[in-house]
């Protein structure tokens, strides 16, 4: 059987040698030594520091999130705007600064503003946790502001990179209403089965059966 440790082998010599070697060393490399431990050392609290940096910057940056979207939901749509920009400037590296720019594209676009409300949610196309929402969101913005054939890219789009999510009802069935708007009534009808298949014993199916024996808008 291979020597796995100086124990098993029964050499006591080995590792005391080896210890015996390492002091050596120390004693002749002394400044090297001191001076990588220190730099090591540094390094330590340096993380340290960091991490309990980041974790007050993060908390702070979540209450002021928070009082910013209580301050808007209260009426001063102004302030709270103020207050959401200050998150995204003040504290952009943290996880709370894509919600804060999300926010303000709700605000904007309930006030009605889809143009501003679609440059916020474009900031976060990319983000991995705001970026289904960001898609779907521009895709509202859109299709409110007219652009009809813009919502149902930006809807399509959801669909191909988010299938499974659980706004895919809801996004098929924007997508079939936007269809519906075009005049295309072919790919409408499409969505609608669609949604009935994926989508059964759910009020999304019951819509999508209504719009389908309901009496259909005109071809264009």
């Amino acid at each position: 059987m291979p020597e796995t440790s100086w124990i098993a082998s029964g050499n006591l010599e080995t590792a005391p040698a080896k210890f015996d070697g390492a002091l050596a060393w120390i004693k002749n490399n002394r400044e090297t030594f001191i001076g990588s431990a220190v730099v090591l050392l540094a390094a330590a609290i340096f993380a340290v520091y960091f991490f309990i940096h980041y974790r007050d910057l993060r908390d702070t940056a979540w209450k002021n999130l928070f009082i910013a979207q209580q301050v808007g939901y209260g009426g001063n749509i102004q302030q709270a705007q103020e207050q959401l920009a200050a998150i995204e400037t003040s504290y952009g590296n943290t996880s709370a600064a894509p919600y804060a720019t999300l926010t303000k594209g709700d605000m904007l676009f309930a006030q009605g503003k889809y143009a501003e409300a679609g440059a916020e949610y474009t900031k976060i196309l990319k983000s991995k946790d705001l970026g289904p929402f960001a898609i779907y969101n521009l895709g509202k913005c859109k299709e409110a502001a007219g652009d009809i054939a813009g919502a149902q890219a930006q809807y399509a789009d959801f669909l191909s990179k988010y299938p499974e999510h659980f706004l895919a009802p809801e996004t098929h069935a924007s997508l079939a209403r936007a269809q519906e708007m075009s005049g295309t009534m072919d790919l409408a009808k499409a969505s609608y089965e669609k949604i009935v298949l994926l989508y059964p014993d759910t009020s999304w199916a019951a819509q999508a059966k209504a719009r389908l024996t309901g009496p259909a808008p005109a071809s264009k």
